[in-house]
């Protein structure tokens, strides 16, 4: 059975924050949840990559879903960030914008973009920008 795909009338911006746990499996429920109700979800993870996180197999059950990330797999502990730590975030943020833009998905998990801020590998008047422009 086919679902009808509804359409959101008003975009909302959900953040997720706080030190340990929690975080990404909070905002891969909204995706499911969304996915459930016949949404389509593109996922950006920043930071993470290089590692088999079990999310990454997920995309295989679940066709609605769209998954990249963006990082070398290791915790970023000097400052400035490595060069390619920035150019993995830049590329990813680039795709957050395109896919953004396209509108072909109803919902966009940025996990881990409060990190890369905070590392300042993308800066946050950037990503205000993004969510203003959606």
């Amino acid at each position: 059975m086919e679902m009808v795909k509804p359409k959101l009338e008003k975009g909302l911006v959900q953040v997720y924050t706080g030190n340990g746990k929690g975080k990404t499996s909070a905002a891969f429920g909204l995706a499911l949840r969304a996915i459930g109700n016949g949404l389509k979800v593109f996922v950006i993870q920043f930071i993470k990559g290089g590692f088999d996180y079990g999310e990454l197999h997920t995309v295989k059950f679940l066709p609605s879903l769209e998954l990249r990330a963006f990082g070398q797999g290791k915790f970023i502990s000097k400052m400035p960030p490595d060069k390619e730590d920035v150019r993995l975030a830049r590329e990813g943020f680039k795709l957050a914008k395109n896919v953004v833009k396209s509108g072909d998905f109803d919902v966009v998990v940025l996990d881990e973009i409060n990190v890369a801020m905070h590392l300042k590998l993308i800066g946050v008047n950037e990503v205000l920008g993004l969510i203003r422009s959606k």
